[in-house]
């Protein structure tokens, strides 16, 4: 992930050199210079890092130098961000501390010397692009990840019936529609989950059972992955096709071209029942450029993919895709115990070695891979609570030696490897959250957004594109979604805990510090960018600056809050769950701060100052104690997200009922919103509604008949709305939709609580999903 940084980079500079304070730095020519030659440097930087990405863990050598490139980064970083946070203090507007600016202007100097350094260095070091394997992700004994996949999925036709646990039903499911389906139309039949999770086991063990019998004329097994070519797949095909006869293919196929391949393929297949095995197979264009070559003749012909990602799985129809899941607590132990105790009669886990057991099981969170993997290893050592201890203490699947282990890291990784850059950064900052923890899918892409890691895509809004983005992360299999909403996105998502643990260890290499369940001396994370407290105490002495930091993130944790006054160029502030009582007014002095999320705390008081977060886009009080808001909020014209919700009882354990709360004068200033949820209605903040046409989301609490006169002229100057929330003073408001007629263009969702009022009737509702729904009830 070095490019992450400099992605990231570009965009601050390029918004810094936009700012009307830039204009004003003409007759500082020095510092002027210095952020375009940084902003020329870090286009630069990018062409460095991307292709050195690719070299993760397999060279030392590359490894030490993008360290040192990161490091220059981050000090590129800190000049943008210093030059945004002077930029809002009025430091050249009101002329003063004209050395603040030289200072800036010789720090970007030095960084810049540094980088032309480093750029030198890599020439004298060989470190070349040419040199750069596409499958050169490190592996166990040196094996490339791609390697190591290939030879799990070849010994996977040698796997004992007694290590196949879990998959009973699944196994039945695949035979009913390769040898029980009357339908005589070539079938595509998909397989889908996560790395490791035991979609080649499956469906190799069915594939060999079948091809026993005579069922089908010829059948074809072959492993695609990531580097695979058209005509090399096409040959490994027809190989395979002709396997039964030793390989001998009548057919020169090493001299042969795409077309002939093609030729030879359908000809050889023509009017035969056949069966292929398409495993592991990472895009789409590996079935669209060999499909011709497979011919629907009528003849019952089944072709079966294996696939991590759901995107590829729907090349199948819906009724004929199996997703696999990790393994049940039961299943898990059957297969370890399989696996582990394979030469015992019993194969039953000594009593005395049971603590030990379990807890190493709880590591492989039913992965049947890693179950596997250091049941292997296992074999190798004493029956003794000690070796089995220390087995424990040393396990680790990010990165291992170990016999077996080191596959388990390699397929993990693979997935990772696999991403774009863009969603390498975005499911990387996923390593904040904490173990099992419920990610819900807007905060999640907020705060993306507030990190810089988002860009505008065409017409398409930055929340868009991230949306998107979330989106091909579950559809890779890397985030899992736990919850989904009415029209089937994700709603909450959540991490494997084996994924989780190989992003949280990438990320250190970001600056990414995750404390979990100690007390935290801030003195060690000096020099960190994102820091993470969960379920922490941080030291009561005082803090050091920070000027480092970007993100903090606080679950649960208890916090002495006078230390966010040492983050001085903090652009995440995101509590859950503290027993802090109120926001300091330090708060308001952190310029660049962009999210101010304190959901499900005990703040019941914002800073008066508030206002002067000019770069605030997000600010999240759902579930906290706020009971007003400051009348500075009106000047925070880049608020995008406004979301308030006030608990009424101080217990985190008994969240509602909760109270909506007012806005101060003043709405019609913040034309950026495009999210306002759980606010007290009254008339004249409904007719300022009018004003905010960037409006998606909007949820209005305490309606009633004298407001609901003005709400229809409002709404309909929001043409992008989506979603809309009515909530009645009290259930005697009678809610007339008439005057709403026509609703927004782009409205998805309506909910309504209230008295709904048709054609002189009156009826109780308490949500509408669509608005024809609506007229009709």
């Amino acid at each position: 992930m070095a490019e992450m940084i400099a992605v990231t980079l570009s965009a601050k500079v390029a918004a810094a050199l936009s700012g009307p304070a830039a204009v004003r730095l003409s007759s500082l020519a020095g510092v002027r210079s210095g952020i375009e030659a940084a902003a020329r440097d870090l286009e630069l930087l990018r062409a460095f890092l991307r292709f050195v990405d690719s070299l993760h863990g397999s060279d030392p050598l590359a490894d030490a130098w993008v360290d040192q490139v990161r490091d220059v980064a981050f000090d590129l970083e800190d000049a943008a961000d210093e030059y945004a946070f002077l930029s809002g203090h009025g430091f050249f507007r009101h002329g003063a501390n004209l050395g603040v600016w030289f200072a800036l202007s010789r720090r970007l100097w030095r960084a810049r010397e540094r980088l032309r350094e480093l750029s030198a260095a890599k020439e004298q070091l060989g470190i070349r692009p040419a040199e750069v394997s596409a499958s050169s992700s490190g592996g166990a004994g040196g094996l490339s990840a791609a390697m190591i996949g290939r030879k799990i999925a070849e010994a996977s036709h040698f796997v004992e019936e007694g290590e196949i646990v879990g998959f009973a039903m699944h196994e039945r499911l695949l035979m009913k529609w390769l040898t029980g389906d009357t339908d005589p139309r070539q079938l595509l039949i998909a397989v889908c989950g996560m790395g490791g999770v035991g979609k080649t086991t499956l469906v190799t063990n069915v594939y060999k059972k079948v091809a026993a019998t005579c069922h089908f004329d010829c059948a074809a097994w072959v492993a695609v992955s990531k580097s695979f070519t058209t005509d090399d797949l096409l040959r490994r095909i027809a190989k395979e096709f002709h396997r039964d006869n030793r390989g001998c293919v009548p057919w020169d196929v090493d001299n042969m071209d795409y077309r002939s391949l093609v030729e030879a393929l359908r000809g050889h297949l023509a009017k035969k029942r056949y069966l292929l095995l398409l495993d592991d197979v990472w895009d789409a264009h590996a079935w669209y450029e060999i499909r011709h070559a497979f011919v629907d003749d009528g003849t019952k012909s089944r072709i079966i993919i294996t696939t991590r990602s759901q995107d590829i799985a729907s090349l199948a129809s819906s009724n004929r895709i199996i997703r696999l899941e990790p393994l049940s607590e039961q299943e898990a132990w059957s297969l370890f115990c399989n696996t582990t105790f394979r030469e015992d009669a019993d194969r039953e886990c000594p009593y005395y070695l049971r603590h030990w057991a379990s807890k190493i099981l709880d590591r492989c969170c039913g992965l049947p891979l890693a179950i596997v993997s250091v049941g292997n290893l296992l074999v190798l050592k004493d029956r003794t609570e000690f070796a089995w201890k220390s087995v424990y203490d040393s396990l680790v699947w990010y990165e291992s030696s170990d016999h077996g282990i080191g596959q388990v890291s390699s397929i993990l990784n693979l997935s990772f490897d696999d991403l774009p850059y863009h969603l390498k950064k975005c499911f990387l900052y996923c390593s904040i959250y904490p173990e099992d923890f419920m990610i819900k899918r807007k905060i999640l892409i907020r705060a993306w957004i507030a990190e810089g890691l988002i860009k505008e895509k065409g017409q398409g809004t930055m929340e868009e594109v991230a949306d998107d983005y979330l989106n091909q992360l579950v559809q890779r299999s890397l985030l899992q979604a736990a919850v989904q909403n009415e029209f089937g996105r994700a709603k909450r998502c959540c991490i494997h805990d084996l994924i989780r643990e190989m992003i949280v260890h990438r990320s250190t290499k970001e600056r990414f510090f995750v404390f979990s369940k100690c007390t935290v001396t801030l003195k060690s994370s000096k020099k960190a960018r994102h820091l993470v407290f969960d379920r922490c105490r941080s030291d009561r002495l005082s803090a050091p600056k920070m000027n480092s930091l970007r993100s903090f993130h606080a679950f649960k944790a208890d916090l002495d809050a006078s230390l966010f006054s040492s983050f001085r160029l903090l652009t995440v502030l995101n509590l859950w769950f503290t027993p802090i009582a109120k926001l300091p007014s330090a708060v308001a002095s952190l310029l660049n701060l962009r999210y101010l999320g304190i959901r499900s705390t005990l703040i019941g008081e914002l800073p008066e100052e508030l206002g002067q977060l000019h770069n605030l886009q997000t600010l999240d009080a759902k579930w906290s104690m706020v009971q007003r808001l400051p009348q500075s909020i009106t000047k925070l014209k880049n608020l995008r997200h406004l979301v308030l919700y006030r608990r009424r009882s101080a217990d985190f354990t008994y969240p509602g009922p909760g109270t909506a709360i007012a806005l101060p004068d003043g709405l019609k200033n913040l034309t950026c919103l495009q999210t306002l949820k759980y606010i007290e209605a009254d008339e004249k903040m409904v007719r300022s509604l009018g004003s905010l046409k960037h409006m998606r989301s909007l949820e209005l609490c305490g309606v009633h008949e004298s407001n609901l006169i003005h709400l229809p002229s409002s709404i309909s100057k929001m043409t992008c709305l989506l979603r809309l929330g009515i909530i009645s003073q009290d259930a005697n408001v009678k809610l007339d939709l008439e005057p709403f007629y026509p609703p927004p263009i782009k409205l998805q969702k309506l909910a309504l609580a209230g008295m709904l009022v048709r054609e002189g009737e009156s009826c109780r509702s308490t949500c509408v999903d669509a608005w024809p729904m609506c007229s009709a009830k």
